[in-house]
């Protein structure tokens, strides 16, 4: 990892691309492995994203995760149906319960929530100047902290449908598709479709839409008018991370939106990424794609933000002790990768 980004503006951190090489090497170690089945399977691009990470062919499980979840109100209805109050869901992960604080309890990973200011909307912006200074600078502290706290990954969500609705406009935007084509169908309590919440999300973004269209993709104008505070703090986490050169996990649409964002700010930003589990959300689906994250490991988990990230942790560490344990041939040593810059082309292709 690299020093503190305390100096200069946001706009002026350029993170630096992982070297891919060491991708390469690692899936040739792991080919040389002295087994009779057919190898690690979904688990293997885990091991080759950790390589990346690592920069060596024999990537070790993580030392010292930190989970960072984020949380901000968002315009009335956006959050229509969501199954309890955003107020609720951090109490719940403060204290240990719930899907993910019941799980991030259990595997003994610190966690912090972060409770952004509110995303306003109306007939305007999400956001005024000064609260989109204030939601990514909260972003780069969150992450410069963690990473000064001795953090090597950084396992990141956002919480509440609010910050869910947010990335379904960043992802219309980006797409150049309607809303419609990556709002997900709701389902209340027993399975049954919620068509009714479903029509008041996309009523309620489509007002916002209709104050705030026709300007030009900047990272600042997408981050006030469509991402808002909880996404943009997000966005500056993850962009300050990429710059200390951190790798991260990721869930969810409001994450992977956030991602968007960042790449946005610097275009390497998603290379540091990854996204062991990815919900059938259409969010992800979509921005995982463009962003050119490794394969997932197929999990397919679809139990809100945040609540595959446990899981997901546990499965790549898993993943690298069994890559450790493989029986392998007589090896050489061999010159290590000299720059990253051999991997540019790679990553500037998705």
């Amino acid at each position: 990892m690299t020093d503190t980004t305390d100096a200069g503006p946001l706009d002026d951190l350029k993170p630096k691309f992982p070297n891919g090489v060491w991708t390469t090497r690692a899936n040739a170690r792991l080919q040389d492995a002295l087994i009779e089945g057919t190898g690690l399977g979904n688990l293997h691009a885990a091991v080759g994203w950790a390589a990346r990470m690592q920069a060596t062919d024999a990537p070790e499980p993580f030392t010292s995760p930190r989970m960072l979840l984020f949380a901000g109100e968002y315009p009335e209805d956006w959050d229509a149906g969501d199954a309890s109050p955003l107020a609720d869901q951090v109490l719940a992960v403060q204290r240990g319960e719930g899907l993910i604080g019941a799980e991030v309890t259990r595997a003994g990973i610190p966690v912090e929530v972060i409770e952004t200011g509110a995303s306003g909307g109306g007939e305007g912006p999400l956001l005024d100047e000064s609260a989109l200074e204030e939601a990514l600078a909260l972003g780069r502290e969150t992450a410069d902290r963690a990473v000064d706290g001795g953090a090597d990954l950084l396992l990141i969500a956002g919480l509440g449908a609010g910050a869910a609705t947010a990335a379904v406009a960043v992802c219309s935007f980006v797409a150049k598709e309607d809303i419609t084509a990556y709002m997900p169908q709701l389902h209340a309590p027993g399975g049954l479709v919620d068509d009714s919440s479903w029509m008041r999300r996309v009523a309620a973004l489509r007002d916002h839409l209709a104050f705030n269209h026709g300007f030009k993709r900047k990272p600042a104008s997408l981050v006030s008018r469509l991402g808002g505070a909880e996404v943009g703090a997000m966005a500056g986490a993850i962009l300050t991370a990429a710059t200390r050169s951190t790798p991260m996990l990721l869930d969810g649409p409001a994450a992977v939106a956030a991602m968007t964002l960042a790449r946005d700010y610097g275009l390497a930003s998603p290379k540091w990424c990854y996204m062991p589990n990815r919900s059938p959300h259409p969010v992800v689906a979509k921005l995982a794609k463009q962003g050119g994250l490794a394969d997932d490991v197929g999990l397919g988990l679809g139990l809100g933000d945040g609540a595959g990230l446990v899981l997901g942790w546990e499965l790549l560490q898993q993943s690298l002790r069994l890559s450790a344990a493989l029986p392998l041939a007589a090896e050489e040593a061999g010159d290590a990768p000299q720059s990253d810059a051999d991997n540019v082309v790679e990553n500037e292709s998705e």
